[in-house]
């Protein structure tokens, strides 16, 4: 009998699409397994595009959650009414449940499910939110340290809920009728004698736009170097912003013929339109992953706090604009009130890279304010980027590479084929001052959780030194995440030792103890794996400023 897999996807477009590459990994992993999908109502014309599922189970999560907002039905009829929807699930009894929506409500349906496997977010009913799986718990961290993040979030769906295996890239299926559909919408228009271009000027979320104006300029600009058709894509919300761009257009002189799908698609028909597309100019949204789905190239103009090398386009023969700017990308609980990144993007730059794509012209060499990057695929056979223009910090880009190589490999097992380097990071002598400070802090804090173990385990119980020890234990602990943090040589690691503390468990006083020791444990192997690594380097030379070592800060316990 094959093998069964529930997935529960139910938030954004975009994250449905990106499943793309993990139902293949599964394939790969089971052959014939037979694949379920939960998914919010919205969004179940999306999903019906996906290749190897067998169900769509779809519901409507966004009037559950609205009916418990406002309190229309009462606690008890909508527990019924879930349960009774969920009972097929029970029944099925899969082998393994993939939870890729990170909440508490999703956790408990996860839990509800009661699969032979968990991944992702699980939320028992006699218990707290769990993670199962680094590369899910990962996905919580990225974040907190997402300068240093080189995982497409595709990659982080198709390790975490299946595992390494033959790059797979996103693909969608196209209903004929909405081809067919397609085709006639081009028609009146010249169809397929003018080559089209996309264009998606608005965003779910304004930080996350170029601004409408911009646009505008960039089409008119490209219009009078080559042949070329437009057609813009959007929902009626971002009528606005489209007629903005359209308007400026006009007015800066644009000579090709503009074609206006906004408002007029279903989801199928949106991925057709742009798999007659010879190209994408887009903000970061859920209609680029589409076109990367059915073929199209994209350029994905990243600005605000959009991270590109989490969700931007997947796979080779993409590009990505980013503004060069130090606050870029922006934190999501950052408030912006200058949006300079809209500024360093300059529309005839723009014009003259989406003319290289279009027309294989020469790549423009007078970029100036971003940095580009070409997407591919890295040696590992996940998704990836070339820089092609402009320069990165040389201390991110550094460890960048440096964490993108070490969590492969402390997750798979695996030795990564992605080149390693020999050159010093740039705060090597700091660095390895810290490492060298941290190695006997943790293995105390390592020794004192082998001693709450052991008070655990007297019988009756020592109350009073279990505290005062799990006191010390904690005021370690909090000591050797300040001081971690201040490096990008090991705040990742207190990150991950951050988030795995609140992970510990245990079914009685012992077993969370074992749970906790565990935990400082897998800290000091990597601790141990980092200093290793860096050891390795060549010895730098004391004549040249390669990062001279400073007496370290001592953080204070909190």
């Amino acid at each position: 009998m094959s093998k069964q897999v529930l997935l529960i996807n139910i938030t954004r477009m975009g994250d449905l699409v990106q499943m793309g590459t993990l139902l293949q990994r599964l394939q790969h992993e089971w052959p014939g397994a037979a694949i379920d999908l939960v998914v919010d109502q919205r969004f179940a014309s999306v999903a019906s595009l996906l290749p190897h599922l067998r169900h769509i189970v779809a519901y409507d999560f966004h009037r559950l959650v609205d009916e418990s907002r406002v309190q229309s039905k009462d606690v008890v009829t909508l527990y019924r009414e879930m349960t009774r929807w969920a009972a097929p699930l029970v029944e099925a009894q899969y082998d393994r449940a993939i939870n890729l929506t990170f909440n508490r409500r999703s956790g408990l349906l996860t839990s509800y499910v009661g699969a032979r496997e968990v991944r992702g977010i699980a939320a028992p009913k006699d218990g707290d939110v769990a993670i199962h799986n680094p590369w899910m718990a990962y996905l919580t961290d990225v974040h907190s340290q997402r300068q240093f993040n080189h995982f497409n979030l595709v990659d982080i769906y198709a390790l975490g809920g299946s595992g390494p295996g033959p790059f797979a890239p996103m693909s969608l299926t196209l209903p004929s009728s909405a081809t067919q559909w397609a085709r006639e919408f081009f028609a009146p228009h010249g169809g397929e004698q003018i080559p089209w271009m996309a264009v998606q000027v608005g965003a779910s979320d304004a930080m996350k736009a170029w601004r409408p104006e911009l646009f505008g300029q960039t089409l008119a600009d490209l219009s009078r170097r080559t042949q070329v058709g437009y057609v813009f894509i959007g929902t009626e919300e971002e009528r606005k912003a489209i007629r903005i761009a359209q308007t400026t257009y006009r007015q800066a002189g644009g000579i090709a013929p503009l074609c206006d799908a906004v408002g007029r698609t279903t989801l199928p028909q949106v991925a057709a339109v742009l798999a007659q597309c010879r190209l994408l100019l887009t903000n970061d949204t859920g209609p680029m992953h589409l076109a990367v789905g059915v073929g199209t190239p994209v350029i994905d103009l990243s600005v605000g706090h959009v991270d590109f090398r989490e969700t931007g386009p997947y796979g080779p023969g993409h590009w990505i604009v980013q503004p060069d700017t130090g606050c870029a990308p922006c934190g999501f609980d950052q408030v912006c009130f200058h949006h300079a990144c809209n500024e360093r993007l300059v529309p005839d730059q723009i014009a003259g890279l989406c003319l290289h794509v279009l027309t294989g012209d020469a790549f423009p060499q007078s970029l100036t304010g971003v940095k580009v990057y070409r997407s591919r695929v890295d040696e590992d056979g996940l998704g990836g980027v070339d820089l092609c223009a402009g320069r990165e910090d040389p201390t991110v880009s550094w460890y960048g590479r440096f964490w993108r190589r070490f969590w492969f490999e402390q997750f798979t097992g695996i030795s990564s084929q992605v080149p390693a380097g020999t050159e010093l990071p740039p705060d090597w002598g700091d660095a390895m001052a810290l490492l060298d400070h941290l190695a006997p802090l943790a293995a105390t804090l390592v020794s004192k959780a082998e001693e709450l173990v052991r008070l655990t385990k007297q019988r009756p119980v020592p109350v009073t030194a279990l505290q005062q020890m799990q006191l010390r234990e904690h005021m370690d602990r909090q000591k050797i995440v300040a001081l971690s943090m201040q490096r990008p040589a090991t705040a990742s690691l207190a990150v991950s030792l951050v988030r795995d503390t609140h992970g510990d468990d245990g079914h009685d006083l012992t077993g969370m103890a074992q749970s906790r020791l565990a935990t400082y444990r897998r800290w000091q192997r990597r601790l141990q794996s980092v200093a290793t690594q860096f050891r390795s380097l060549r010895k730098p030379d004391l004549r040249v400023n390669h990062g001279v070592s400073r007496p370290l800060p001592m953080a204070r316990s909190a």
